[in-house]
């Protein structure tokens, strides 16, 4: 949809593996003053009701490397959590990071010299592939932390369909759900910043949700934890490459 812009400088270059899209749909109101006023929540409508909607983005960064320099490369846990808003001043639409767990000791710079909301936790895949279908026969991720504990178990199979009430079509889905590419986030010192990534279309294939557990979101009344067991949606793709440009910016 667009072209790759150059990196340059600090920009990372990233594999992202077992890579998921665990999306909710709930009512709009519920999103109330998370976010400031120069975004909308950008809702799509089922049964006559404006719901707004929200993912859990788990997945382990592989070769997590510089993406102009020789550097050595990372592996770590991560999960991502992410509202999906339109910026008005732009009309993008794009999506607003709650924050991110991750598990590695270069948290220290994301978290203390860029002041993104990010947060330490240990994270761990179980994850069994088909051989021939290419398949998750297995894919559950357990986080212990203190700011947002999570577990979740999916399983895919050959009948599993895309299916996404609300939208025109699945393409139109597809590119809201996995295509944003610029994100937005309160800092700890609650300064608005931004980051953007690229990546090509995305190979996702749809999942069933066996069990799940998210308590940032039930915590937040975002998602109660009885409706955390009927997502809206679940995406996986087993491997993908993201590029991601830094350093952040802040926005005064």
């Amino acid at each position: 949809m667009i072209e790759r812009p150059k990196p340059s400088g600090i920009d990372v270059l990233c594999s992202l593996q077992h890579f998921a899209i665990i999306t909710y749909a709930v009512p709009a109101k519920r999103f109330e003053g998370i976010f400031p006023e120069r975004f909308q929540l950008d809702t799509i409508e089922i049964n006559g009701q404006e719901l707004g909607l929200i993912s859990v983005v788990p997945f382990i960064d592989v070769d997590f490397t510089s993406a102009v320099f020789p550097f050595p490369k990372f592996t770590m846990g991560q999960t991502n959590y992410r509202i999906y808003i339109i910026d008005k001043e732009t009309g993008e639409r794009c999506v607003w990071f709650l924050g991110t767990t991750l598990d590695s000791w270069t948290l220290a710079v994301p978290r203390y010299v860029w002041n993104l909301p990010w947060h330490s936790g240990r994270v761990s895949f179980d994850c069994e592939r088909d051989k021939e279908s290419g398949l998750y026969n297995k894919y559950r991720m357990n986080t212990i932390s203190d700011w947002a504990p999570a577990s979740v178990e999916l399983v895919q199979g050959e009948s599993d369909k895309l299916s996404f009430p609300g939208f025109p079509d699945v393409e139109s889905a597809l590119v809201y759900l996995t295509h944003p590419l610029a994100g937005f986030y309160y800092r700890s010192d609650n300064k608005l910043g931004t980051y953007r990534v690229w990546h090509k279309e995305l190979a996702v294939k749809p999942a069933k949700l066996v069990s799940a557990s998210f308590k940032l979101l039930s915590d937040l009344d975002i998602v109660k934890e009885s409706e955390q067991h009927s997502p809206y949606s679940v995406l996986i793709e087993p491997i993908n490459e993201f590029t991601i440009y830094l350093p952040p910016t802040v926005i005064k």
